[in-house]
């Protein structure tokens, strides 16, 4: 029994999942300290290439294995919708407490952009970048940390990446009540990515979550 439990212990820390781990802290690393001076094009590109294109090479160039490995399929679809009500349920509660007991109406970095004013600009941020964060979020936090840890920690891989990913907000400065959804639907999106095996249902729970909690906001502040 002692064997089996340190061979099982020893399998976690082996040399591919330091490299892992490295690869990871790299990526976050350089694309939070990677200077950028507000060029909007230069920041796209810094998010693709260290959250997307860096993992995605890194899967097929180093590990070879398939993206469907990575929750780059569609299946369990059942597992999937089933769990998002309790979700949506959840946040829905975690609104009414941050909107009603917090001063995050008053500090949201969202009131502080012009383009609030406007619903063409508002339209384009919402369903242009949010959806780029979201995307981008999904593939290197649920995607590529979470399944990557699924076989070794089982649903252990879904506190660790979520633990990764305040670190990596923490990292960028906006470890704050700003960021509280953006928080929580990490772990939220992590559960459905687990038991659904699919990034395609987190990342459909985070876009509504995201762009909801936007809505809510501007109405009661505009």
């Amino acid at each position: 029994m002692i064997d089996i439990k340190y061979k099982e212990e020893k399998k976690l820390l082996d040399i591919e999942t330091i490299v892992t781990l490295a690869i990871v802290l790299i990526c976050m690393l350089l694309f939070s300290f990677f200077p950028i001076e507000r060029n909007y094009f230069q920041e796209i590109a810094i998010s693709l290439t260290f959250l997307f294109f860096v993992p995605f090479l890194y899967i097929k160039v180093i590990l070879k294995k398939r993206l469907v490995d990575f929750g780059f399929q569609i299946v369990k679809w059942k597992e999937g919708f089933l769990i998002m009500p309790v979700c949506f349920l959840i946040m829905a509660f975690l609104f009414y407490v941050v909107f009603k007991y917090t001063d995050f109406k008053e500090q949201y970095f969202l009131g502080n952009y012009e383009m609030t004013s406007s619903f063409l600009y508002l339209f384009v941020y919402e369903f242009i970048a949010v959806n780029l964060i979201v995307f981008l979020y999904e593939v290197f936090f649920r995607g590529f940390i979470m399944f990557y840890f699924k076989d070794k920690l089982d649903i252990y891989a879904v506190f660790v990446q979520f633990v990764i990913f305040l670190i990596f907000l923490y990292m960028l400065g906006e470890f704050s009540l700003d960021y509280i959804f953006y928080m929580v639907t990490a772990f939220l999106a992590g559960l459905i990515a687990f038991r659904s095996k699919s990034l395609l249902y987190s990342y459909l729970f985070s876009i509504i979550v995201l762009i909801v909690s936007d809505i809510i906001y501007l109405k009661l502040t505009k």
